[in-house]
C-alpha cells in the first residue's frame, strides 16, 4: 500500500497550519522566488550559489 495520498494530506495539513499553500502559478514579480527564477533561467540552475539567494531577499537580484 503506497503512502503517498496520506503524505500529500500531511503535506497540505501542515501548510496550512503554517499558513502556506501549494501552487502551480507564477511567483509574483518583484518577490526574491521570482528573482531567484528570473536568475537561474539566464544563467542557469547549476550556477545559482548562496550569494544569489541573499542577494534575491535583500532585493538587490
Amino acid at each position: 500500500m503506497s503512502n503517498d495520498h496520506a503524505d500529500d494530506i500531511g503535506l497540505r495539513f501542515a501548510l496550512q497550519v503554517t499558513g502556506f499553500r501549494l501552487t502551480t502559478d507564477p511567483p509574483a514579480p518583484g518577490t526574491p522566488l521570482a528573482r531567484i527564477l528570473a536568475c537561474a533561467s539566464e544563467h542557469g540552475y547549476e550556477n545559482l550559489t548562496d550569494e544569489h539567494f541573499d542577494m534575491a531577499k535583500l532585493g538587490l537580484l
